[in-house]
């Protein structure tokens, strides 16, 4: 199996989420009533309007450079193709795991389950910091944009891999690194992230708080967002998109609001099931091309592992949501 598929045995966590039970009844009180308007509200509050438009999809060094090299040995990102998109609305944080747990009590499911301790402490220091992302299956992110929409009336969705990329990009731009300024930036003297968390970030977490600082997630407003208005596109968890993932897809793609495969490609053969696709990165830097806006990854759909996997909302609506 490629290294891209995020090898998930290093993750010994079991986490399962409830069936996606949103088209049932629940009878809330109106301070329920009240609390989910509230949420609602924030929720729409937090979206970006992405005006749509053309650009040049995957790895586009070649292109800007003028026929130089390419920034990726990866095939999958190549090649490059025109595709033009609708306008949408993106939201500019990842879900984090307190709005995915409020999702599950308003629908009345149950918590996210793990069946180990070892497990559960893993879960734990994932989600150790308030306001950080939400881990989550595809189907469980599916699920929750789902959900978003059938209670705002609004049509939600998880983004399609060419919506992240295009917003990662501001809009198509030639940006490789989705942070403030299109790069990587420390502090020389304490090795501590000025614009993405780094290896000194997660040695001091690990120094105060006496946890696996390399499996922490930050909050999702931790560092500057992007020039869109975008945070943590780079790095602090990987994104689920709707796509199947296939390596050849960009052969193939249409041009005008591509969607990925109509049906699944490529198969894991330990666990039987197909590939989505993942976008942005977990704990990238300098000299790696996770966290690269044209990079992809790719996982199980409801991998028994879904550690460093969340998510965030789009809208496709061509006007802003108010």
């Amino acid at each position: 199996m490629n290294q891209k598929s995020i090898n998930y045995s290093l993750f010994l966590f079991l986490l399962i989420g409830g069936c996606d039970n949103a088209s049932q009844a629940v009878n809330r009180t109106p301070q329920e009533q009240e609390e989910l308007q509230q949420y609602l509200k924030r929720i729409k509050k937090d979206l970006v309007y992405v005006k749509g438009g053309t650009f040049w999809m995957g790895d586009f060094c070649k292109k800007m450079r003028n026929g130089g090299p390419c920034c990726s040995s990866e095939k999958d990102t190549k090649p490059l193709h025109e595709v033009e998109l609708s306008s949408y609305s993106i939201s500019k944080f990842k879900v984090t795991h307190e709005d995915y747990n409020f999702y599950l009590k308003a629908m009345g499911l149950p918590d996210q389950y793990v069946n180990e301790n070892y497990q559960k402490e893993m879960l734990a220091t994932m989600t150790h910091f308030d306001n950080s992302p939400a881990v989550v299956t595809w189907t469980e992110a599916n699920n929750y944009c789902s959900w978003l929409g059938k209670v705002t009336g609004l049509p939600f969705s998880m983004p399609t891999e060419a919506q992240w990329e295009y917003a990662s990009r501001s809009r198509g731009k030639y940006i490789i690194i989705a942070t403030d300024d299109g790069t990587w930036r420390n502090n020389p003297s304490t090795g501590l992230g000025g614009n993405y968390a780094t290896d000194g970030d997660r040695r001091i977490v690990e120094e105060t708080y006496g946890i696996n600082g390399s499996l922490v997630h930050f909050p999702v407003d931790k560092f500057p967002a992007s020039p869109l208005g975008l945070y943590g596109m780079s790095d602090n968890g990987y994104e689920w998109v709707t796509d199947w993932y296939d390596d050849e897809y960009y052969k193939r793609s249409i041009r005008k609001d591509p969607r990925g495969p109509n049906n699944p490609v490529m198969k894991d053969e330990d666990t039987g099931q197909y590939f989505k696709v993942l976008r942005g990165g977990e704990a990238p830097g300098p000299g790696s091309e996770v966290g690269f806006t044209f990079y992809r990854a790719y996982r199980v759909k409801d991998n028994p592992y879904p550690a460093s996997t969340t998510v965030r909302c789009v809208v496709n609506s061509p006007h802003p949501i108010k």
